[in-house]
């Protein structure tokens, strides 16, 4: 089954920004992953409150294992610093099995 990335993140510094989404796309096609969606434009339906997303990304990849491969690569490592540098950010891995355990 494949596996979702999904990351909420707050821009806070543009430019370091725009060098890690140039960094961390190879990173993520070695990895078999590819981008579903990516962007500000969203509308939240229905909230609790607790949950007020910035920026949503979500990244497709062939499975949990291929998923975790590439987040605890050398590969993506360096390209992580980045992130921490000009951004906010959560990161939740989903698998996609029907029952949502693991087959």
């Amino acid at each position: 089954m494949t596996a979702l990335l999904v990351v909420d993140e707050t821009i806070t510094n543009s430019a370091v920004f725009d060098d890690y989404k140039r960094a961390v796309v190879p990173t993520i096609e070695k990895f078999g992953g590819r981008f579903l969606a990516r962007g500000p434009e969203l509308e939240v339906l229905e909230t609790s409150g607790r949950w007020e997303p910035d920026r949503l990304v979500i990244i497709e990849f062939p499975d949990m294992a291929a998923l975790k491969a590439w987040y605890h690569s050398a590969d993506y490592a360096s390209v992580r610093e980045l992130r921490f540098a000009s951004a906010t950010s959560t990161l939740v891995a989903m698998d996609t099995s029907p029952t949502g355990q693991k087959a």
